[in-house]
């Protein structure tokens, strides 16, 4: 169990044990353990694939647990890893080319993030998804820089709109970069002059006042971030993005072994100095909960989980990455959850308006509605109606896609692709009982979701705890078809579900449809010790038969079971 109580799936455990680094603080026997256990392997390849950890993930996987995963999956994980250091090679040319049309124009620039923080971190630039490149530069620079980039085939698509003087004063004062495509290459760039879009945030920093290190590729010098720095940074953006990417994460933590003590406390010092003490001690303990970090190497000064701010952003950074069965999607999470996020990291009153100006300017609404600039302030006014289109253009376009089988790329895509038109045409053809079951299922889930949240779990094993004095008139063979069905409808809405179900709601909610029928059962609840952390999970038998949450049930001891 984690410090938090939270048991995953076997999938997402696996991912987390092999994304530390270096390889000597990695758990291999950890790894080989995970390994054995029933995986989906297709499922962790998807949580692998969208957290953008793929080379990592197989470099350590490789190592510690060679020969566990099936040979087709592996055979697309190598691929990913082989082609994501082909691109390393192709942008660690580019970036030097580029720098030095920079430098040739004398515009002062700090690479940051991508090919330079996998040096400084992994101190190989191909153990990390080469992503995007990030430049920043003077604001004073930034249309010059963005000249050289036109110059070299580069596209502006953020934002979409054409930007009209009163347009740009707003994006300059509330936005942080524009984002370049280059057609031919696919390489994408964001031109920053800042460092974050609140220019209230005390962490935030323009060019001058971010200081400088180097490191070299090739023969080029190029200019990045300090790693005392980047480590801020990489925290304070995390919490923002409310931890979105597991990348995001394993690249603090590798970042973290890297530092001795006495720069740790410097970090800490600095994000004391900078108010980012809560966003740094958050994913400091993040790196701790999720990827193993010491805890007994915290920095002096770091904040515990008790302050308000640091346990709302590890709860907020949980919450969203287990959503989506541990493939969080932005688009997915209601504006109002990502505003009152970014609302709590700061105090300041300044902060806290420029927050709400930004979120009635939108960018993005000057595509849809093209108002001249005496009319600006008209935005304010329909950027909620410009707000819940998108979600709902967002999720029409979800519910499409979920229903229109995708054209096959490759083999393993094909298998992907005939199965999900399987399964459709499968659920096309249910009975009204399987799919009346199914809603059955997918509502006692989500009430119980939502109540361990409001009532006490004392009164839930209390509802527990009164008799049924009726009997079941199932025959034995009707006995077992019905909890078959019971077994399908709550996997079949866990798999499903566009939010995620742990243990618990799981076997509350069987547990209850089985009571309706009049079926006795039992929930178990126990523990096992995994290192030096506590792990609890939840199951339900009927009779000798589990029929939620028997896939790891033989690793914990019953501490009690309800009725």
């Amino acid at each position: 169990m984690k410090p938090d109580g939270t048991v995953y799936s076997p999938e997402f455990e696996l991912v987390l044990a092999c994304l530390r680094w270096p390889q000597e603080a990695v758990d291999g026997d950890r790894i080989r353990t995970l390994a054995q256990q029933p995986i989906r392997w297709s499922h962790l390849l998807e949580i692998v694939d969208h957290h953008k950890v793929v080379p990592l993930f197989s470099r350590n996987l490789d190592t510690f647990a060679p020969g566990y995963m099936p040979d087709v999956q592996a055979a697309t994980l190598r691929a990913g890893s082989v082609a994501n250091a082909h691109i390393c090679l192709e942008r660690t040319a580019h970036l030097v080319a580029l720098h030095r049309l920079f430098r040739e124009q004398q515009i002062d620039l700090r690479i940051f993030k991508g090919i330079p923080l996998a040096i400084t971190a992994f101190r190989d630039p191909t153990l990390r998804d080469c992503g995007d490149i990030d430049l920043l530069v003077a604001e004073r620079d930034i249309f010059k820089a963005a000249d050289i980039l036109e110059n070299q085939g580069y596209l502006r698509f953020e934002p979409q709109a054409r930007l009209t003087p009163r347009r740009l004063r707003s994006y300059l004062a509330h936005q942080k970069d524009f984002s370049y495509e280059h057609p031919a290459a696919g390489m994408v760039i964001d031109l920053h002059w800042r460092l974050f879009r609140n220019s209230f945030l005390p962490a935030n920093a323009r060019l001058e006042e971010v200081g400088e290190d180097w490191i070299h590729l090739g023969s080029e010098r190029i200019a990045t971030l300090p790693a005392l720095r980047l480590l801020l940074y990489l925290c304070v953006h995390g919490a923002l993005d409310g931890w979105l990417r597991l990348k995001w994460l394993a690249d603090i933590g590798a970042l973290l072994h890297t530092m001795t003590p006495e720069q740790l406390t410097s970090a800490a010092t600095a994000a004391a100095e900078q108010q980012a003490l809560p966003q740094f001690s958050a994913a400091i303990l993040l790196c701790h909960d999720l990827l193993g970090y010491n805890s007994d190497a915290l920095p002096d000064g770091c904040l515990d989980r008790n302050d308000r701010r640091v346990a709302h952003i590890l709860r907020f950074g949980k919450r969203l990455l287990t959503s989506n069965q541990y493939r969080p999607i932005r688009e997915r999470i209601a504006s109002p959850q990502w505003f009152l996020n970014e609302f709590r990291l700061h105090r300041s009153l300044r902060y806290r308006l420029d927050l709400i100006e930004r979120s009635l300017f939108r960018p993005r609404i000057w595509h849809t509605f093209d108002l001249p600039d005496a009319l600006f302030p008209l935005y304010a006014l329909l950027s909620p109606f410009e707000s819940l289109g998108f979600h709902l253009r967002h999720r029409l376009a979800m519910f499409r896609r979920a229903v229109r089988p995708k054209p096959a790329v490759s083999a393993p895509a094909a298998q992907r692709t005939l199965l999900t038109r399987i399964l459709f045409r499968r659920m096309m053809q249910l009975p009204a009982a399987d799919i009346a079951l199914a809603i059955e299922a997918a509502c006692m889930l989500t009430f119980f979701r939502i109540a361990l949240n409001f009532v006490p779990v004392r009164k839930l094993t209390a509802w527990m705890s009164r008799s049924d004095q009726a009997r079941s008139s199932l025959s034995q063979e009707e006995r077992a078809q019905t909890l078959r069905r019971i077994e399908w409808s709550i996997d079949a809405v866990v798999r499903h579900a566009p939010i995620s179900f742990v243990c618990f709601p799981q076997c509350l909610a069987a547990y209850f449809m089985l009571r309706r029928r009049h079926i006795a059962s039992r929930l178990f609840y126990g523990v096992t010790r995994d290192a030096d952390q506590l792990k609890a999970h939840t199951w339900v038998k009927v009779g000798d038969h589990t029929l939620v949450g028997g896939e790891v049930e033989s690793r914990f001891t019953v501490l009690t079971t309800f009725p």
